[in-house]
């Protein structure tokens, strides 16, 4: 199980030290905005009692008035959120059932580009008057801030293993656009599975992000075994298996370089280069960890990179259809190689693979 972690903890600090001189702000909420995909996604939040929204995402096109804040760099104060928002909708509609009556919400900017939202509730209707919202746009400030910093500190860790690894050589020795599927198909599994291991959003975004480096450490083995287009001997395989270790030694490197040490992104791309070979029945490499022991980002990777494999061409096979990838899946999850929630996760929502694969096909 992954706890509330990073900018979570932070959040919720901030409200405490909020509430102490507005108690009526029952909920503090960031939520991302992804600009390749029009996807606003819930990602880190502090309710006063409840459940938080979680794994709840839109495209930003569906939302008008929040379109409306992105094209005009303002801020926006609803008094009424039943008389505002008569539409149903997830969000209003969780809005509405938790009995937030009012709310104030800013845009955040990474320079010209939109990078998320930033919305204060709250259980009293018109509670945001202009003594307040003055107030509020400090704390949101500091929000944005420790949410830039935050974004800042990842890509700056993406991007030093890129430049360490040379990523761009791993990515010559896949298929196609394989690792941009996998990721997604990773955040897909991550979303599905999140009730069940008691994964946040903020966590699932990690293992999105981190879901292509899952193999850096490929960097370090020789390209007559890497590119070699039949079957390796037992000596290869050998050699082949220690880029897991090899990937573990850069992140550990990268990670102390960086400072990061003991942050939960940091904690979440190791789990995932370190683990995403492990099998459940104890017979992966390089640790042989049972199911129980493997964590989970490792194996929520573990399937997706599984289930792209399967369903994309290879020079040495077709693509498998959909019928077939379940059963095989399905197969290995029955013998506890694969995590069966994981499984499950994926397969449940055809529509999505579906809009996966053809957005990102080779």
């Amino acid at each position: 199980m992954i706890e509330r972690s990073g900018l979570g903890l932070r959040i919720q600090s901030l409200h405490s030290i909020l509430l102490t001189r507005y108690p009526f702000i029952a909920r503090v909420a960031l939520a991302l905005y992804d600009p390749d995909t029009d996807l606003l996604k819930t990602f880190a939040s502090s309710n006063e009692g409840g459940p938080t929204l979680q794994r709840h995402e839109a495209t930003l096109a569906s939302v008008p008035s929040l379109q409306r804040l992105r094209d005009t760099r303002a801020s926006r104060v609803v008094d009424d959120i039943d008389a505002s928002f008569p539409a149903a909708t997830v969000h209003s509609d969780w809005l509405k059932s938790h009995h937030y009556r009012s709310s104030y919400t800013l845009p955040v900017f990474r320079g010209d580009t939109l990078s998320a939202f930033v919305f204060f509730d709250a259980t009293e209707p018109a509670a945001f008057s202009p003594t307040v919202c003055a107030v509020l746009d400090q704390f949101a400030d500091i929000i944005s801030q420790l949410y830039l910093l935050r974004l800042s500190a990842v890509h700056h860790l993406i991007g030093a293993v890129d430049i360490a690894t040379g990523l761009a050589r791993i990515r010559d020795v896949e298929t196609g656009h394989h690792l941009e599927r996998m990721a997604k198909y990773s955040r897909l599994i991550g979303r599905g599975v999140a009730s069940r291991y008691g994964l946040n959003d903020e966590a699932i975004e990690y293992v999105h992000l981190f879901a292509p480096l899952h193999d850096i450490g490929k960097v370090g083995i020789p390209d007559a075994i890497l590119l070699k287009p039949g079957k390796l001997n037992a000596d290869e395989w050998r050699v082949m298996q220690q880029h897991v270790a090899i990937g573990e030694q850069l992140v550990d490197h990268i990670v102390a370089d960086l400072g990061l040490e003991g942050d939960s992104a940091a904690d979440i791309m190791r789990q995932v280069v370190a683990g995403h070979h492990e099998r459940g029945d104890g017979s992966g490499y390089p640790r042989g960890l049972r199911m129980e022991d493997i964590p989970v980002p490792a194996r929520i990777v573990a399937v997706a990179d599984m289930y792209d494999a399967l369903s994309s061409a290879r020079p040495y096979k077709q693509p498998w259809d959909e019928d077939r990838c379940a059963a095989e899946l399905r197969s290995q999850a029955s013998r506890h190689l694969i995590d069966t929630g994981c499984v499950e996760a994926l397969l449940a929502d055809d529509d999505a693979r579906r809009l996966i694969r053809e957005r990102f096909a080779d």
